[in-house]
């Protein structure tokens, strides 16, 4: 009897290892995501804001990084459509960790 409970408390500890392994990948996944996105979109921001108007920008064939500024302003706001979906998957993943933090920040 007690052979068959340690195999299934093995087993148990084999499951919850490969689980925690996988939580830890989509992680390090969203993460990484955030991170090219976040700086996509504070380059593209940077752009867009030392862009001239948008007249004077198709008259010169203002551009860069070889995009014009309605390329810019698409990538700018798909990207940070795209950036405000990952940090809600973010903060839904990490929900257990934020409330521990906000706890000691507040005190409780």
């Amino acid at each position: 009897m007690k052979k068959a409970f340690k195999n299934t408390t093995l087993i148990n500890r084999t499951v919850l290892l490969v689980i925690m392994k996988s939580i830890v990948k989509i992680r390090a996944i969203l993460s990484l995501l955030l991170i090219i996105t976040f700086v996509i979109v504070t380059f593209t921001g940077i752009g867009l804001y030392l862009s001239p108007s948008g007249r004077i920008a198709r008259e010169t064939s203002w551009g860069l990084f070889g995009l014009g500024r309605w390329q810019l302003e698409n990538m700018h706001t798909i990207l940070g459509f795209i950036m405000s979906a990952l940090i809600i998957i973010h903060l839904a993943v990490n929900y257990k960790l934020l409330l521990s933090e906000v706890k000691v920040l507040v005190g409780k």
